[in-house]
Formats: C-alpha cells, sequence, structure tokens
C-alpha cells in the first residue's frame, strides 16, 4: 500500500510542476496578436477638399482669400 501511495503523490506532483511549467512558459494557451486599432469612422467617409477663391490684392500684390475682411491696413482694398 505505501508504494501505490508513492506513486501516486508523485504523479500530483508531477502533474502540478507541469502545469505550473506550462503557464510560465506560456504553453498552455496559443500566441495572441495585438489587437488591430480602431478604424476611425473619417478614415472610412471621403472628405471634401475645402478650397477658396482667392484674388491678388491690388497693393501689395498677395494673393488674399476672397472672403477676408480687411487686414487692418490703411490702403487695404479689401472689404
Amino acid at each position: 500500500m505505501g508504494f501505490l501511495l508513492k506513486i501516486a503523490v508523485f504523479g500530483v506532483v508531477a502533474y502540478i510542476a507541469w502545469t505550473t511549467a506550462r503557464r510560465w512558459l506560456g504553453l498552455s494557451t496559443p500566441p495572441t496578436r495585438a489587437p488591430a486599432p480602431p478604424q476611425r469612422e473619417a478614415a472610412t467617409q471621403q472628405r471634401r477638399p475645402v478650397v477658396e477663391d482667392t484674388r491678388m490684392c491690388t497693393v501689395c500684390g498677395v494673393y488674399v482669400s476672397a472672403s477676408s475682411g480687411k487686414c487692418g491696413r490703411s490702403d487695404c482694398p479689401q472689404g
């Protein structure tokens, strides 16, 4: 009876050691991939480009937006 008990205890200890080693080494679960980053809704929808009409300033020659207001100069033609 003593010999059978030694075999049973050895089996339990071996099982515990094997289970612990598998968990430490990561053998019990398959490797997991990193989760994919969530897709943004803006990336899936096409955005219309923002384009404004421009015109050349008659005083300084710089192209400015046609919808812009006065720049603050005394001789600014915008307005």
